[in-house]
């Protein structure tokens, strides 16, 4: 039997860790957008925070899915 590239462990661990660092990346869009270039804007928008944890999530899958292909 072949050995997978990646098992579930390693799987379940990728997906936990894409989820943390996009939502770390999502705060500190969002501290940067809200604070620096939209002092006047509502902090607690519920747009802003989607749009800030969407770019987080985009920024988040580039950096992994360039790391996973530039590594082959």
């Amino acid at each position: 039997m072949e050995a997978l590239e990646f098992t579930p462990f390693m799987l379940v661990t990728l997906f936990i860790a894409f989820l943390f660092i996009s939502y770390f990346m999502g705060m500190m869009i969002h501290a940067a957008w809200m604070y620096e270039d939209h002092p006047k804007m509502d902090r607690n928008s519920r747009k802003a925070w989607v749009l800030c944890m969407a770019a987080g999530t985009g920024v988040t899958g580039w950096l992994f899915a360039y790391g996973y292909y530039a590594n082959f």
